[in-house]
């Protein structure tokens, strides 16, 4: 076990904490979910069945967010399932373009599907005013004319389903998301009729987890309209890191209210130690997402054996995705340089999924020097193209097609990491 952490450093870390927690609170639109009026559930229709629209804000205020100039936005609250099949309520957002493809069957859409914002309810990318993602994927679909749909994910922005229970984040359960993802896309329909029935999905991240789940799920369930499937940095078990790395005992914090939620015989405490267990109601208690998650104290967080726990066993076997058929083509792009998603697990997961299925079509891109979000700029032409090109009707071959492209500058010319983050102006000498 690592040695615990000194007072001093967790003093630093309390005090850097509280300074992140005060930074989320300048990105979101409003103070907090709970005082905005779009999160309220309406009074009726707690039954509604999957895919159900519950709600829909047509015309979002957009000065309260730092979107592209001349795109518009609409929020929406729709029925989903969760991992056990109870329904639950989710919050979405539809991005607009200025000017929308024309591919001759209505506004085309691409459903959206975010990376990790936390699992707090406060982490709903419909109330993060750069919508978690900005520039790395939804704006740039939005600017290419395509109608963004993206769901929030069930347990953020909404906190309490019809009956009052506390709606929990299923965090890196594919099953959950995958859900999420396809039941947002008739409740959009049925909010804005003018949507095509045609559709691409799309994620990054724990989103590329949920779109991988979506395609698997479609084999038994279809869905017509499906045109096919990109997973970015997509995570494929839930613990897919050597467990060394920094970042897997923050996973686990995000992980630990679902495991709560769904193994009634689990308690934090078998997993964690006492500095664990405080680092943990620090990140519940102030309703956290990424950046106080990554300022909270995680070293020597974690007993030793707990990767044998019963409940994260089980998780692992129910939560993960690959080595299954898959419906429709699937574009898959990995950083080789990914401190987050392991790129040898992914690569096996593709490999896995082509053996169970060889008459699927899978395209596979691992991106050298290339990080964890930053494939999604690095892989943007990529999928751009392949998006358009399904839209356009090109029929792919079958089979496992792979090429890792090569960068035309060297690594050292390369920011491998963003250093920058977009907010919004509060006076007018910010602006240009």
């Amino acid at each position: 076990m690592a040695a615990a952490p000194s007072h001093a450093a967790i003093a630093a870390e309390s005090d850097t904490t509280s300074k992140a927690h005060a930074f989320e609170l300048t990105y979101r639109a409003h103070p907090s979910v709970a005082q905005d009026p779009f999160y309220t559930l309406p009074q009726l229709a707690s039954d509604a069945s999957p895919g159900s629209l519950l709600k829909v804000e047509r015309e979002t205020n957009t000065s309260l967010y730092t979107l592209a100039p001349n795109l518009s936005m609409s929020r929406f609250i729709y029925q989903s399932k969760t991992s056990s099949g109870r329904l639950v309520p989710v919050s979405a957002y539809t991005l607009w373009p200025y000017i929308a493809r024309n591919y001759g069957h209505g506004l085309p859409v691409v459903a959206w599907a975010h990376g990790t914002s936390g699992s707090n309810d406060e982490c709903a990318p419909s109330n993060i005013q750069n919508l978690w993602h900005h520039f790395q994927a939804p704006y740039q679909l939005a600017l290419q004319g395509y109608v963004v749909v993206a769901t929030d994910y069930a347990g953020l922005g909404i906190s309490m389903d019809h009956s009052g229970d506390f709606v929990v984040h299923e965090y890196l359960n594919a099953i959950a998301q995958a859900n999420d993802v396809r039941y947002s896309i008739p409740a959009a329909r049925e909010a804005f009729p003018e949507l095509s029935a045609k559709f691409v999905v799309i994620g990054s991240s724990e989103g590329g987890q949920a779109v991988w789940g979506f395609s698997e799920k479609l084999v038994a369930e279809p869905m017509e309209g499906h045109l096919g499937t990109v997973a970015l940095s997509p995570v494929t078990s839930l613990l897919d890191l050597p467990e060394t790395e920094a970042v897997v005992p923050l996973l686990l914090l995000m992980l630990s209210p679902s495991l709560e939620k769904s193994y009634l015989d689990f308690i934090p405490e078998q997993i964690f130690t006492s500095q664990g267990q405080q680092s943990l109601q620090t990140y519940v208690r102030l309703k956290g997402c990424n950046t106080v998650l990554f300022n909270v104290p995680s070293i020597g967080i974690m007993k030793d054996g707990w990767q044998k726990n019963n409940a994260i066993q089980s998780y692992q076997k129910v939560a993960g995705v690959g080595g299954k058929r898959i419906s429709g083509p699937m574009l898959v792009i990995q950083g080789g340089v990914d401190p987050i998603v392991y790129p040898p697990t992914v690569t096996d997961a593709v490999n896995k999924t082509i053996a169970a299925d060889p008459s699927a079509s899978i395209q596979f891109h691992m991106l050298p020097n290339v990080s964890h979000a930053p494939a999604m700029y690095a892989g943007l032409q990529i999928y751009l193209d392949w998006i358009a090109a399904r839209f356009s009707g090109q029929v792919l071959d079958r089979g496992l097609s792979r090429s890792d492209p090569q960068p035309i500058r060297s690594a050292s010319a390369q920011q491998i990491e963003a250093n920058w983050s977009i907010q919004n102006v509060t006076a007018p000498w910010q602006a240009t």
